[in-house]
């Protein structure tokens, strides 16, 4: 008995130790995710908690409205009045028409919420004075600002275009900047909204958001998507537990859902690490 006694005194240890590892060894298995490249991010103290490729270069596309929405914010003009041009009512997937005058902060939500290409291209025309070149330029600037060594933009909206591409550890970066404004987390946090244009006048556009961990996952703070054929799913998104926020990039996934599942998938992993 009593030697039976001492050799579980001895074993218990051994146990315990067993039972350590086996927890690391859970936690340190990251989920496996079809996308080409991904990253997670705590934003408060910056430590990269995954990666997956993220310094290969793919196209973001309407990720990219994330920075025609910094740029429109911070040229301090949301209050002023866009008229749509042809050119930005013939984009690919809008609900823009010539003419239609929008309130820009309005535009914007727009933009956000359903991903409006027109209204992408007509934000991108009014804070670059008319002129799309011009605003890429200032969307280069200022992705060299943030540090987005890996980034080259041509357009407002991510259509593909050979020139037009970044990098998930870039796009965390921009992603730091855009959650660190206010009215950019205001909007890509709202499920769904009315759009009232000024012209024609009485026009209503109902935008429902199109990230949808907005309605699955718990503490999400929003974000935003992208898909074309080119780029395949696409979606950076930001969460926050217990006031630990973590922000989860992820581009090229097999298909327009496997985006929202596998960035919830990261963002689980990352809030399982104890954030050392």
């Amino acid at each position: 008995m009593r030697n039976s006694i001492l050799g579980r005194r001895l074993l218990a240890p051994f146990l315990f130790l067993l039972v350590l590892v086996q927890c690391a060894a859970a936690l340190a298995a990251a989920p496996e995710i079809s996308a080409d490249a991904a990253i997670v991010v705590d934003r408060g103290t910056g430590a990269v908690l995954y990666e997956k490729n993220a310094d290969k270069r793919e196209y973001p596309a309407s990720m990219t409205k994330m920075m025609t929405c910094l740029l429109a914010i911070e040229s301090g003009r949301t209050d002023s009045i866009v008229q749509v041009s042809p050119e930005a009512a013939d984009v690919e997937c809008t609900r823009m028409r010539p003419g239609d005058q929008v309130r820009m902060g309005d535009l914007i939500e727009q933009m956000l919420l359903i991903s409006d290409n027109g209204a992408a291209t007509a934000v991108g025309e009014s804070v670059g004075q008319g002129d799309i070149d011009y605003f890429a330029g200032l969307m280069n600037r200022r992705a060299e600002s943030l540090g987005m060594a890996s980034t080259h933009f041509v357009n407002a909206n991510g259509m593909p275009d050979s020139d037009h591409y970044t990098t998930a550890r870039d796009m965390s970066k921009l992603a730091e900047a855009a959650f660190g404004n206010d009215k950019f987390r205001s909007i890509v946090g709202t499920k769904e909204a009315n759009i009232y244009y000024v012209k024609p006048v009485g026009r209503v556009e109902h935008c429902v958001n199109t990230d949808e961990l907005l309605w699955s996952y718990q503490g999400i703070v929003g974000g935003k998507t992208g898909w074309t054929s080119a780029a395949r799913g696409c979606l950076t998104v930001a969460a926050d537990r217990g006031g630990r926020e973590l922000i989860a990039v992820v581009m090229h996934s097999d298909d327009d859902e496997s985006r929202f599942q596998e960035a919830a998938e990261l963002l689980d992993y990352g809030f399982a690490m104890d954030g050392e």
